[in-house]
Protein backbone atom coordinates (compact mmCIF):
# COMPACT_ATOMS: atom_id res chain seq x y z
CA UNK A 1 0.00 0.00 0.00
CA UNK A 2 2.82 2.68 1.04
CA UNK A 3 4.75 4.36 -1.86
CA UNK A 4 8.73 4.62 -1.82
CA UNK A 5 8.39 7.63 -1.76
CA UNK A 6 6.38 8.30 1.24
CA UNK A 7 8.71 6.36 3.26
CA UNK A 8 12.01 8.34 2.27
CA UNK A 9 10.05 11.57 3.34
CA UNK A 10 9.59 10.37 6.61
CA UNK A 11 13.15 9.07 6.61
CA UNK A 12 13.89 12.70 5.96
CA UNK A 13 11.75 14.46 8.32
CA UNK A 14 12.91 11.67 11.00
CA UNK A 15 16.37 13.32 10.45
CA UNK A 16 14.98 16.85 10.22
CA UNK A 17 13.02 16.42 13.68
CA UNK A 18 16.80 16.79 15.57
CA UNK A 19 16.68 20.21 14.39
CA UNK A 20 12.41 21.22 15.80
CA UNK A 21 11.43 22.13 19.16
CA UNK A 22 7.67 23.23 18.87
CA UNK A 23 9.15 24.47 15.57
CA UNK A 24 12.95 24.55 15.05
CA UNK A 25 16.50 25.10 17.14
CA UNK A 26 20.02 25.06 16.61
CA UNK A 27 22.56 22.97 18.65
CA UNK A 28 25.04 26.21 20.06
CA UNK A 29 29.00 25.62 20.24
CA UNK A 30 29.83 24.67 23.63
CA UNK A 31 26.28 23.50 24.25
CA UNK A 32 26.06 21.43 27.25
CA UNK A 33 24.83 18.50 25.02
CA UNK A 34 26.00 14.79 25.64
CA UNK A 35 24.63 13.70 22.91
CA UNK A 36 23.79 15.42 19.75
CA UNK A 37 22.33 14.41 16.09
CA UNK A 38 25.05 14.94 12.94
CA UNK A 39 22.11 17.06 11.27
CA UNK A 40 22.29 18.88 14.24
CA UNK A 41 25.88 19.15 14.86
CA UNK A 42 25.81 20.74 11.18
CA UNK A 43 23.89 23.47 11.59
CA UNK A 44 26.37 24.80 14.91
CA UNK A 45 26.13 28.53 15.97
CA UNK A 46 27.70 30.22 19.10
CA UNK A 47 23.94 31.08 20.42
CA UNK A 48 24.90 33.47 22.85
CA UNK A 49 25.99 35.88 19.89
CA UNK A 50 23.33 35.13 17.73
CA UNK A 51 20.25 35.33 20.45
CA UNK A 52 21.03 36.43 23.61
CA UNK A 53 18.55 36.59 26.03
CA UNK A 54 18.24 38.89 29.58
CA UNK A 55 15.43 37.72 31.80
CA UNK A 56 17.46 39.70 34.52
CA UNK A 57 14.55 41.95 35.02
CA UNK A 58 11.69 39.53 34.68
CA UNK A 59 9.45 38.73 37.66
CA UNK A 60 6.99 36.47 37.74
CA UNK A 61 4.89 36.85 40.80
CA UNK A 62 2.21 34.09 40.62
CA UNK A 63 2.43 30.18 39.27
CA UNK A 64 5.54 29.38 40.39
CA UNK A 65 6.60 27.63 43.75
CA UNK A 66 8.76 29.52 45.72
CA UNK A 67 12.80 29.46 44.82
CA UNK A 68 13.68 29.00 48.28
CA UNK A 69 11.78 25.86 48.50
CA UNK A 70 13.52 24.36 45.33
CA UNK A 71 16.55 22.62 45.90
CA UNK A 72 19.22 23.61 43.07
CA UNK A 73 20.03 20.60 40.47
CA UNK A 74 21.56 19.34 37.36
CA UNK A 75 18.66 17.69 35.29
CA UNK A 76 18.82 15.47 32.34
CA UNK A 77 16.72 15.98 29.07
CA UNK A 78 16.18 13.87 26.54
CA UNK A 79 14.61 15.06 23.40
CA UNK A 80 15.19 15.84 19.84
CA UNK A 81 16.38 19.43 19.88
CA UNK A 82 18.37 21.76 22.75
CA UNK A 83 15.71 23.79 24.82
CA UNK A 84 18.53 25.71 26.31
CA UNK A 85 18.81 27.37 23.42
CA UNK A 86 15.58 26.68 21.30
CA UNK A 87 13.97 30.55 19.90
CA UNK A 88 10.88 29.26 22.27
CA UNK A 89 12.26 28.06 25.35
CA UNK A 90 15.38 29.32 25.96
CA UNK A 91 13.97 32.65 27.76
CA UNK A 92 12.01 30.10 30.15
CA UNK A 93 15.34 27.87 30.83
CA UNK A 94 16.80 30.84 31.55
CA UNK A 95 14.32 32.31 34.12
CA UNK A 96 14.44 28.51 35.55
CA UNK A 97 18.05 28.72 35.97
CA UNK A 98 18.97 32.16 37.24
CA UNK A 99 15.67 31.85 39.73
CA UNK A 100 16.09 28.15 41.27
CA UNK A 101 19.61 27.41 40.55
CA UNK A 102 19.36 24.53 38.25
CA UNK A 103 20.94 23.44 34.82
CA UNK A 104 19.87 21.05 32.66
CA UNK A 105 22.03 18.94 30.45
CA UNK A 106 20.45 17.92 26.82
CA UNK A 107 20.78 14.90 25.21
CA UNK A 108 19.45 15.26 21.29
CA UNK A 109 18.53 12.08 19.15
CA UNK A 110 16.55 11.66 16.44
CA UNK A 111 12.49 11.71 17.06
CA UNK A 112 11.91 8.20 16.53
CA UNK A 113 14.86 7.23 18.57
CA UNK A 114 13.41 8.86 21.76
CA UNK A 115 12.06 5.60 23.30
CA UNK A 116 14.44 3.34 22.66
CA UNK A 117 16.66 5.71 24.50
CA UNK A 118 14.37 6.30 27.54
CA UNK A 119 14.18 2.63 27.91
CA UNK A 120 17.85 1.60 28.15
CA UNK A 121 18.91 4.87 30.28
CA UNK A 122 15.95 4.45 32.38
CA UNK A 123 17.39 0.28 32.68
CA UNK A 124 20.61 0.99 33.85
CA UNK A 125 19.75 3.59 36.42
CA UNK A 126 20.13 6.75 34.39
CA UNK A 127 16.49 8.06 33.91
CA UNK A 128 16.67 11.66 32.33
CA UNK A 129 14.30 14.40 34.10
CA UNK A 130 12.49 15.30 31.31
CA UNK A 131 11.59 13.60 27.84
CA UNK A 132 9.76 15.09 24.61
CA UNK A 133 6.06 13.99 24.15
CA UNK A 134 6.16 11.94 21.31
CA UNK A 135 3.46 11.03 18.69
CA UNK A 136 3.83 7.78 21.03
CA UNK A 137 3.57 8.69 24.25
CA UNK A 138 0.20 8.62 24.41
CA UNK A 139 -1.58 5.54 25.20
CA UNK A 140 1.54 3.34 24.02
CA UNK A 141 4.07 4.87 26.09
CA UNK A 142 1.92 5.48 28.92
CA UNK A 143 1.04 2.00 29.36
CA UNK A 144 4.34 0.77 29.73
CA UNK A 145 4.54 3.07 32.85
CA UNK A 146 7.20 4.85 31.81
CA UNK A 147 6.34 8.19 33.46
CA UNK A 148 5.86 9.92 36.96
CA UNK A 149 2.44 11.47 37.67
CA UNK A 150 2.46 15.18 38.43
CA UNK A 151 -0.61 15.81 39.93
CA UNK A 152 1.41 16.72 43.27
CA UNK A 153 3.52 18.87 41.76
CA UNK A 154 0.85 20.75 39.40
CA UNK A 155 -1.65 23.28 40.46
CA UNK A 156 -3.94 23.47 38.25
CA UNK A 157 -5.41 26.62 40.07
CA UNK A 158 -2.23 28.43 38.61
CA UNK A 159 -2.93 31.18 36.24
CA UNK A 160 -1.10 29.72 33.46
CA UNK A 161 -3.18 26.85 33.34
CA UNK A 162 -6.41 28.13 33.37
CA UNK A 163 -8.82 26.99 31.01
CA UNK A 164 -6.92 23.90 30.10
CA UNK A 165 -7.34 21.36 32.59
CA UNK A 166 -9.81 19.46 30.25
CA UNK A 167 -7.17 19.72 27.30
CA UNK A 168 -4.89 17.97 29.88
CA UNK A 169 -7.37 15.80 31.43
CA UNK A 170 -7.95 14.33 27.61
CA UNK A 171 -4.08 12.64 28.55
CA UNK A 172 -5.05 11.32 31.86
CA UNK A 173 -3.45 7.79 31.65
CA UNK A 174 -5.23 4.94 34.60
CA UNK A 175 -6.57 7.96 36.50
CA UNK A 176 -3.47 9.58 37.05
CA UNK A 177 -1.92 13.01 35.20
CA UNK A 178 1.50 12.41 33.23
CA UNK A 179 1.36 15.15 30.81
CA UNK A 180 0.72 19.05 31.28
CA UNK A 181 1.28 20.31 27.99
CA UNK A 182 2.52 23.92 27.84
CA UNK A 183 2.25 24.62 23.99
CA UNK A 184 -1.41 24.30 22.49
CA UNK A 185 -1.56 25.02 18.70
CA UNK A 186 -4.89 24.66 17.29
CA UNK A 187 -3.32 23.29 13.73
CA UNK A 188 -1.70 20.26 13.47
CA UNK A 189 -1.10 20.98 10.00
CA UNK A 190 -0.15 24.22 7.86
CA UNK A 191 -0.77 24.65 3.94
CA UNK A 192 2.28 26.89 2.89
CA UNK A 193 1.97 28.36 -0.15
CA UNK A 194 3.84 31.33 -2.68
CA UNK A 195 1.79 34.44 -1.68
CA UNK A 196 3.44 36.48 -4.04
CA UNK A 197 2.59 33.86 -6.67
CA UNK A 198 -0.87 33.50 -5.61
CA UNK A 199 -0.91 37.21 -6.40
CA UNK A 200 0.30 37.21 -9.76
CA UNK A 201 -1.66 34.88 -11.22
CA UNK A 202 -4.91 36.29 -10.01
CA UNK A 203 -5.21 33.49 -7.46
CA UNK A 204 -7.48 34.49 -4.17
CA UNK A 205 -5.46 34.39 -1.42
CA UNK A 206 -6.34 31.98 1.36
CA UNK A 207 -5.47 34.43 4.19
CA UNK A 208 -7.88 36.84 3.22
CA UNK A 209 -10.29 34.02 2.04
CA UNK A 210 -9.67 32.60 5.77
CA UNK A 211 -10.20 36.41 6.89
CA UNK A 212 -13.41 36.75 5.59
CA UNK A 213 -14.49 33.53 6.92
CA UNK A 214 -14.32 31.56 3.31
CA UNK A 215 -11.83 29.56 3.72
CA UNK A 216 -13.66 26.04 2.86
CA UNK A 217 -12.54 22.85 0.91
CA UNK A 218 -14.07 24.44 -1.97
CA UNK A 219 -12.25 27.53 -1.83
CA UNK A 220 -9.06 25.22 -1.50
CA UNK A 221 -9.92 22.80 -4.10
CA UNK A 222 -10.54 26.14 -6.69
CA UNK A 223 -7.26 27.88 -5.35
CA UNK A 224 -5.69 24.71 -6.74
CA UNK A 225 -7.37 24.22 -9.68
CA UNK A 226 -6.39 27.62 -10.84
CA UNK A 227 -3.12 27.12 -9.76
CA UNK A 228 -2.47 23.57 -12.18
CA UNK A 229 -4.35 25.12 -15.18
CA UNK A 230 -2.14 28.17 -15.02
CA UNK A 231 1.49 26.43 -16.13
CA UNK A 232 2.55 23.06 -17.46
CA UNK A 233 3.70 20.34 -14.79
CA UNK A 234 2.18 22.12 -11.96
CA UNK A 235 0.18 20.34 -8.85
CA UNK A 236 -1.66 21.60 -6.12
CA UNK A 237 -0.77 19.97 -3.15
CA UNK A 238 1.89 17.83 -1.91
CA UNK A 239 3.63 16.97 1.84
CA UNK A 240 1.73 15.25 4.72
CA UNK A 241 -1.29 14.80 4.43
CA UNK A 242 -2.00 13.77 7.94
CA UNK A 243 -5.44 13.83 10.21
CA UNK A 244 -5.94 18.02 9.89
CA UNK A 245 -8.79 17.87 7.06
CA UNK A 246 -10.43 14.75 8.64
CA UNK A 247 -10.76 16.56 12.22
CA UNK A 248 -12.17 19.73 10.18
CA UNK A 249 -15.31 17.85 10.02
CA UNK A 250 -16.04 18.04 13.59
CA UNK A 251 -14.58 13.90 13.91
CA UNK A 252 -11.54 12.88 14.99
CA UNK A 253 -9.94 9.27 13.69
CA UNK A 254 -9.66 8.13 17.27
CA UNK A 255 -11.14 10.29 20.20
CA UNK A 256 -10.97 10.57 23.83
CA UNK A 257 -14.31 9.98 26.08
CA UNK A 258 -14.51 11.63 29.25
CA UNK A 259 -13.53 8.54 31.30
CA UNK A 260 -10.63 7.95 29.16
CA UNK A 261 -11.25 5.40 27.05
CA UNK A 262 -10.47 5.67 22.89
CA UNK A 263 -12.95 5.32 20.04
CA UNK A 264 -11.95 4.58 16.60
CA UNK A 265 -14.13 6.50 13.92
CA UNK A 266 -12.64 4.83 10.83
CA UNK A 267 -16.50 3.65 9.75
CA UNK A 268 -18.11 7.16 10.82
CA UNK A 269 -19.84 9.40 7.84
CA UNK A 270 -17.61 11.88 8.25
CA UNK A 271 -14.51 10.38 8.07
CA UNK A 272 -15.93 8.94 5.04
CA UNK A 273 -16.70 11.75 3.50
CA UNK A 274 -13.59 13.78 4.13
CA UNK A 275 -11.54 10.90 2.17
CA UNK A 276 -13.93 11.04 -0.47
CA UNK A 277 -12.53 15.01 -0.90
CA UNK A 278 -9.21 13.49 -1.19
CA UNK A 279 -10.15 11.25 -3.65
CA UNK A 280 -11.76 13.61 -5.52
CA UNK A 281 -8.84 15.71 -5.20
CA UNK A 282 -6.53 12.74 -6.01
CA UNK A 283 -8.98 11.92 -9.40
CA UNK A 284 -8.81 15.35 -10.53
CA UNK A 285 -4.94 15.44 -10.55
CA UNK A 286 -4.57 18.40 -7.67
CA UNK A 287 -2.89 16.46 -5.06
CA UNK A 288 0.19 14.62 -6.40
CA UNK A 289 4.13 15.71 -5.71
CA UNK A 290 5.33 18.08 -8.33
CA UNK A 291 7.21 16.62 -11.53
CA UNK A 292 10.86 15.53 -10.07
CA UNK A 293 9.84 13.68 -7.79
CA UNK A 294 10.02 15.78 -4.53
CA UNK A 295 9.95 14.80 -1.31
CA UNK A 296 7.40 16.18 1.75
CA UNK A 297 9.99 18.10 2.98
CA UNK A 298 11.45 19.90 -0.17
CA UNK A 299 10.45 23.42 -0.30
CA UNK A 300 11.90 23.88 -4.11
CA UNK A 301 7.97 23.21 -4.87
CA UNK A 302 6.67 25.79 -3.50
CA UNK A 303 9.68 28.40 -3.79
CA UNK A 304 9.82 27.46 -7.82
CA UNK A 305 6.49 27.38 -8.24
CA UNK A 306 5.48 23.61 -9.29
CA UNK A 307 2.94 23.46 -6.22
CA UNK A 308 0.37 25.14 -4.96
CA UNK A 309 0.49 24.48 -1.13
CA UNK A 310 2.77 22.27 0.86
CA UNK A 311 1.17 20.07 4.01
CA UNK A 312 3.32 20.63 6.71
CA UNK A 313 3.84 20.54 10.38
CA UNK A 314 4.81 24.42 11.85
CA UNK A 315 8.52 23.62 12.19
CA UNK A 316 9.17 24.17 8.43
CA UNK A 317 7.64 27.53 8.57
CA UNK A 318 10.82 28.26 10.02
CA UNK A 319 12.68 27.55 6.67
CA UNK A 320 10.69 29.19 3.84
CA UNK A 321 11.62 32.60 6.48
CA UNK A 322 15.12 32.19 6.62
CA UNK A 323 14.70 32.03 2.59
CA UNK A 324 12.93 34.95 2.70
CA UNK A 325 15.89 37.11 4.64
CA UNK A 326 18.08 35.51 1.54
CA UNK A 327 15.70 36.56 -0.94
CA UNK A 328 13.05 39.66 0.04
CA UNK A 329 11.29 39.14 -2.95
CA UNK A 330 10.07 35.74 -1.62
CA UNK A 331 6.32 36.34 0.08
CA UNK A 332 5.71 32.71 1.74
CA UNK A 333 3.02 32.16 3.93
CA UNK A 334 0.66 29.74 5.31
CA UNK A 335 -2.70 29.07 6.20
CA UNK A 336 -4.55 26.26 8.57
CA UNK A 337 -6.72 23.43 6.59
CA UNK A 338 -9.74 24.59 5.31
CA UNK A 339 -13.42 24.65 6.82
CA UNK A 340 -15.88 21.43 5.84
CA UNK A 341 -18.76 23.17 4.57
CA UNK A 342 -20.81 20.68 6.04
CA UNK A 343 -19.85 20.72 9.33
CA UNK A 344 -21.31 23.50 12.20
CA UNK A 345 -18.28 24.87 13.15
CA UNK A 346 -14.83 25.32 11.89
CA UNK A 347 -13.01 23.08 13.71
CA UNK A 348 -9.87 22.10 13.48
CA UNK A 349 -7.01 19.27 14.84
CA UNK A 350 -5.05 20.97 17.85
CA UNK A 351 -1.43 19.35 18.76
CA UNK A 352 0.18 19.69 21.70
CA UNK A 353 3.98 20.51 23.08
CA UNK A 354 5.48 19.42 26.25
CA UNK A 355 7.47 17.42 28.92
CA UNK A 356 7.02 13.89 30.67
CA UNK A 357 8.90 13.32 33.47
CA UNK A 358 10.15 9.85 33.36
CA UNK A 359 9.87 7.00 36.14
CA UNK A 360 13.19 6.97 37.65
CA UNK A 361 13.70 10.54 37.91
CA UNK A 362 15.38 11.43 41.13
CA UNK A 363 14.30 15.99 40.47
CA UNK A 364 10.72 15.67 39.77
CA UNK A 365 9.90 18.46 41.54
CA UNK A 366 12.61 20.63 39.46
CA UNK A 367 11.09 19.36 36.39
CA UNK A 368 7.47 20.03 37.49
CA UNK A 369 8.99 24.12 37.59
CA UNK A 370 10.88 23.70 34.35
CA UNK A 371 7.81 23.10 32.87
CA UNK A 372 5.51 25.27 34.46
CA UNK A 373 8.53 28.26 33.54
CA UNK A 374 7.22 27.15 29.81
CA UNK A 375 3.45 27.01 30.12
CA UNK A 376 3.97 30.62 31.89
CA UNK A 377 6.38 32.06 28.67
CA UNK A 378 3.25 32.00 26.90
CA UNK A 379 0.90 33.61 29.67
CA UNK A 380 3.03 36.20 31.69
CA UNK A 381 3.57 39.28 29.52
CA UNK A 382 6.45 40.21 30.89
CA UNK A 383 8.36 36.58 29.91
CA UNK A 384 5.87 36.39 26.50
CA UNK A 385 7.67 39.79 25.09
CA UNK A 386 10.70 38.34 26.22
CA UNK A 387 10.35 35.20 24.35
CA UNK A 388 8.56 36.94 21.12
CA UNK A 389 12.07 38.68 20.73
CA UNK A 390 13.67 35.28 21.22
CA UNK A 391 11.79 33.38 19.20
CA UNK A 392 11.60 36.15 16.07
CA UNK A 393 15.58 36.36 16.39
CA UNK A 394 15.91 32.48 16.19
CA UNK A 395 13.45 31.18 13.54
CA UNK A 396 13.43 34.77 11.61
CA UNK A 397 9.58 35.23 11.56
CA UNK A 398 8.07 38.15 10.28
CA UNK A 399 5.92 40.26 12.51
CA UNK A 400 2.96 39.16 10.68
CA UNK A 401 3.86 35.13 10.57
CA UNK A 402 4.33 34.85 14.24
CA UNK A 403 1.59 36.76 15.16
CA UNK A 404 -0.69 34.62 13.19
CA UNK A 405 1.13 31.35 14.49
CA UNK A 406 0.23 32.92 17.89
CA UNK A 407 -3.43 33.38 17.41
CA UNK A 408 -3.96 30.08 16.90
CA UNK A 409 -2.45 29.35 20.35
CA UNK A 410 -5.36 30.68 21.93
CA UNK A 411 -7.58 27.96 22.53
CA UNK A 412 -10.61 29.59 24.33
CA UNK A 413 -10.69 31.50 20.53
CA UNK A 414 -11.31 27.91 18.26
CA UNK A 415 -12.92 24.96 18.16
CA UNK A 416 -10.29 22.41 18.43
CA UNK A 417 -10.30 18.67 18.01
CA UNK A 418 -8.00 16.31 19.99
CA UNK A 419 -7.21 13.31 17.72
CA UNK A 420 -4.54 10.47 18.96
CA UNK A 421 -4.45 7.82 15.78
CA UNK A 422 -0.81 7.72 15.79
CA UNK A 423 -0.40 6.37 19.66
CA UNK A 424 -1.63 3.03 19.20
CA UNK A 425 1.80 1.09 18.49
CA UNK A 426 4.07 1.16 15.77
CA UNK A 427 2.14 -1.11 13.67
CA UNK A 428 -1.24 0.58 14.14
CA UNK A 429 0.25 4.10 13.40
CA UNK A 430 1.84 2.84 9.97
CA UNK A 431 -1.24 1.57 8.63
CA UNK A 432 -2.82 4.78 9.28
CA UNK A 433 -0.61 6.56 7.88
CA UNK A 434 0.14 4.60 4.92
CA UNK A 435 -4.18 5.01 4.53
CA UNK A 436 -4.25 8.45 5.01
CA UNK A 437 -1.18 8.71 2.18
CA UNK A 438 -2.83 6.39 -0.16
CA UNK A 439 -6.15 7.91 -0.30
CA UNK A 440 -5.04 11.23 -1.38
CA UNK A 441 -2.17 10.74 -3.70
CA UNK A 442 -1.69 8.39 -6.85
CA UNK A 443 -0.14 4.92 -6.18
CA UNK A 444 3.84 3.96 -8.26
CA UNK A 445 1.85 1.70 -9.65
CA UNK A 446 -1.22 3.09 -10.51
CA UNK A 447 -3.33 0.77 -8.72
CA UNK A 448 -5.18 2.70 -6.21
CA UNK A 449 -7.21 1.59 -3.25
CA UNK A 450 -10.38 3.10 -2.57
CA UNK A 451 -10.65 4.46 1.26
CA UNK A 452 -13.57 1.79 1.59
CA UNK A 453 -11.43 -1.14 0.46
CA UNK A 454 -8.79 0.32 3.01
CA UNK A 455 -11.15 1.06 5.63
CA UNK A 456 -12.66 -2.86 5.27
CA UNK A 457 -9.31 -4.44 5.45
CA UNK A 458 -7.41 -2.37 8.43
CA UNK A 459 -10.46 -1.33 10.58
CA UNK A 460 -10.38 -4.48 12.09
CA UNK A 461 -6.96 -4.23 13.57
CA UNK A 462 -7.53 -0.93 14.55
CA UNK A 463 -10.35 -1.33 16.61
CA UNK A 464 -8.72 -4.13 18.33
CA UNK A 465 -5.98 -2.19 19.19
CA UNK A 466 -7.85 0.36 20.88
CA UNK A 467 -10.28 -2.66 22.35
CA UNK A 468 -6.97 -3.33 24.00
CA UNK A 469 -6.19 0.14 25.48
CA UNK A 470 -9.74 0.44 26.53
CA UNK A 471 -9.74 -2.61 29.01
CA UNK A 472 -6.11 -1.55 30.46
CA UNK A 473 -7.68 1.74 31.23
CA UNK A 474 -10.87 1.06 32.60
CA UNK A 475 -8.62 -1.57 34.51
CA UNK A 476 -6.76 1.20 35.80
CA UNK A 477 -9.60 3.62 36.53
CA UNK A 478 -11.10 0.83 38.77
CA UNK A 479 -8.19 -0.37 40.69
Amino acid sequence: MRSKKILAALLAVSSLLSLSACGSSNNPSGSTSSSTSSAAADTTVNDDIDNPVDVSDISISGGLTDADKIEPADLLYLGNYDITTAGDVKPAYKYFQENYGCNIEVTIVASNAIAERLTTMMSSGESPDLVDYQTNTFPLMMSKNMYTPLEDYMDMSAPQWSGLENYINKYKWAGHNYYYPWSYNVSTQWLIYNRGLFEELAIDDPKDLYDQGKWDWDAFKNCMQKFVDSGEGRTGVYGQLGTALFDTTGTPLVSIAEDGTLQANFVNPDIERAANFYQDLKSGGLCKYPEGDYIDISEDPITSGLSAFQAMQEWIITNYSKKMVKDTSLDIFFIPFPRDPEADKYYMGMSTFGYLVPSGSQHVEQAAVFINCCRLSKTDESLKVTTKESTMKNKKYTEEQYEFLMSFQEVENFDPIVDEPYGLDDATTTIIQEMLHDVSFPADDGEDESWTMMREANNPSIQAQVDYYNDLIKEGNNS
